[in-house]
């Protein structure tokens, strides 16, 4: 699941507004507005209102809950080519050993920060073996997990592996792999391109911050 929400960040005289958006070309992706808002008038011309003009955007909540979420977007799609990351997992065991090989190849559609592929393993005495890596790992025997690590995937390197070892186990064991990341473009290219003061004056200064943060990410 991947999230992008647009948030104003104001000062109390600065919330009689509207935001003017920009949505992008992406037609597989649906908009919804929060039920305070004008859909009407986003639906016509891509500006975020409030439905009582006269009433100024909330400016109390806009800390760790990432501001005040005025328009949300979802996209469905079955084109793999629109996975950012895909995962593939293939354990074998010979012997009394099960090696696991990992691959990772990664959409040029973005840059990928962050990276952080977790494969749980079976409970053991002593930390895998690692024999090959593109990146680095880390152990956690608390939660029994492997963490891959990759800090920038780019056109360097939009493919990777790694290669462990264990004692013998049942290849269920190292499913689902849970990966998580960030970049700094998202689907729908959402993009603020005016700020509208409905009292008249000059408009509020304003920033933008585009980031995707994966939620739920998961390889069963």
């Amino acid at each position: 699941m991947f999230k992008e929400h647009v948030s104003p960040n104001l000062n109390q005289e600065d919330g009689n507004i509207q935001v003017q958006v920009q949505t992008g070309d992406n037609q597989a992706i649906s908009f919804k507005t929060h039920p305070n808002m004008n859909k009407e008038l986003f639906a016509n011309e891509n500006i975020l209102g409030l439905k009582d003009p006269n009433r100024p955007f909330p400016t109390d909540q806009a800390s760790d809950a990432g501001g005040v979420g005025l328009l949300k977007w979802r996209m469905q799609s079955t084109d793999e080519s629109m996975v950012p990351l895909t995962i593939n997992c293939w354990p074998s065991s010979s012997g009394n050993e099960t090696y696991v090989s990992i691959e990772y190849g990664a959409s040029s559609m973005f840059d990928l920060r962050n990276v952080v592929i977790s494969v749980p393993l079976p409970a053991l005495r002593d930390a895998p073996s690692v024999s090959q890596i593109d990146g680095e790992w880390r152990y956690d025997p608390r939660n029994s997990i492997l963490e891959w690590s990759v800090l920038l995937i780019d056109n360097s390197n939009r493919s990777g592996s790694m290669e462990f070892v264990v004692p013998q186990a049942d290849s269920s064991a190292f499913f689902p792999i849970s990966v998580r990341f960030m970049a700094t473009d998202t689907f729908s290219d959402l993009k603020v391109t005016n700020i509208i003061p409905l009292k008249g004056g000059n408009p509020p200064k304003h920033a933008q911050r585009t980031q995707l943060i994966t939620e739920n990410y998961q390889v069963a």
